[in-house]
């Protein structure tokens, strides 16, 4: 077995105790510090430049901080901030993915979205929110 790079070793112990994760956050960040500086290609602003490389000292910062608990609790903060955006998108997702199996309904009373099993015929459906009653077919 082939031994790995003496500086993978380094790299690995100067890692050690490190935040060291792309969590959302993190993503975002890059994300956010790439667009400011790719944008100066088209508005020529020195200050946005630089509010796209602060933003990317940032990012790498919290990748290298010591600090993983205040990290991790930034994280979340910005996951339940965001959560009202990727909600909606990843629910669809989801349901997607299951669409061969599932067929998906909206309660008409109260807007529940009810997940019945395909293949079972013309059946009556019960929203187990309000207890309200429809016949669909599957």
């Amino acid at each position: 077995m082939k031994q790995p790079p003496k500086w993978l070793y380094k790299v690995a112990q100067f890692m050690h105790g490190r935040y060291g994760i792309m969590d959302s956050l993190n993503k975002f960040l890059i994300a956010c510090g790439l667009i400011l500086i790719l944008l100066t290609m088209f508005v020529h602003t020195i200050w946005l430049n630089l509010l796209g490389l602060l933003v990317l000292i940032v990012a790498y910062w919290r990748i290298f901080s010591r600090n993983i608990y205040k990290r991790a609790h930034e994280n979340t903060k910005f996951q339940q901030r965001t959560a009202w955006l990727t909600k909606p998108t990843r629910r669809r997702y989801h349901e997607w993915q299951q669409r061969k199996q599932y067929r998906f309904f909206t309660c008409k009373n109260c807007h529940q979205r009810i997940r019945v099993p395909r293949g079972k015929g013309k059946i009556k459906i019960t929203c187990p929110k309000c207890r309200n009653q429809f016949r669909a077919r599957t």
